[in-house]
């Protein structure tokens, strides 16, 4: 949690950007929000907006949920302790870090296959796991906007937000991308067919986050 205080404007500031460009309407979806980083600058930058926050993993959940009540921000922020993936039940989740603020956690009801990784799985929780166009329907609330940051889930939550994505109040995606070509691939595939295309990424590849918007 140090080291995300101390790189908090200099790690990800294309994130911190495309959050200032938001309208005061906007719907947020920060699916892997850690412990609350981009969905605390968002309620603070945008007091209007509504937020919905998932975080699977126990730890970094307890600490998210503590940072929007310590910012007084609970009536602005939901919160919720399930992932976001392709289908509707129990599964679990594959820790690679134990430290609170780590991520590399991994959704998977299989064993995790580590050789795509360079760090071993300490630990496996139980987790629920829900396609993002059924958990939009239960609470009736769709997103404008979304940030996608699962380290390796990318097109799982993408194949369950098929519908969501293609709706035309739906109109901006920070995603930051697999380490794996086929699954970048697979992941740009899904979006341009739900009509967004890319207009932003770091051509040196210093970081993997790219921004997908609705023309």
């Amino acid at each position: 949690t140090h080291y995300r205080w101390k790189t908090y404007n200099n790690k990800e500031p294309e994130t911190l950007d495309w959050i200032d460009g938001f309208r005061a309407d906007d719907v947020l979806f920060d699916v892997g929000a850690n412990i609350g980083l981009y969905t605390l600058y968002a309620a603070l930058r945008h007091p209007a907006m509504r937020i919905v926050s998932f975080e699977p993993e126990y730890s970094n959940l307890h600490l998210l949920r503590d940072n929007v009540i310590d910012n007084r921000l609970d009536d602005q922020v939901s919160t919720f302790s399930m992932a976001l993936g392709r289908i509707h039940g129990v599964s679990y989740l594959h820790v690679q870090d134990l430290h609170p603020g780590s991520a590399l956690h991994t959704v998977s009801n299989d064993a995790l296959d580590t050789t795509r990784t360079d760090r071993p799985v300490l630990a496996r929780e139980g987790i629920v796991q829900m396609p993002l166009d059924l958990f939009c329907e239960q609470i009736d609330l769709e997103p404008s906007c979304m940030k996608i940051d699962v380290d390796g889930g990318e097109r799982d939550v993408l194949e369950g937000a098929r519908r969501t994505l293609a709706s035309e109040s739906f109109r901006s995606l920070l995603i930051e991308m697999s380490d794996h070509e086929a699954d970048r691939s697979s992941c740009a595939a899904l979006l341009e067919q739900a009509g967004l295309h890319r207009v932003w990424h770091d051509p040196r590849g210093a970081t993997r986050n790219e921004i997908w918007n609705r023309p």
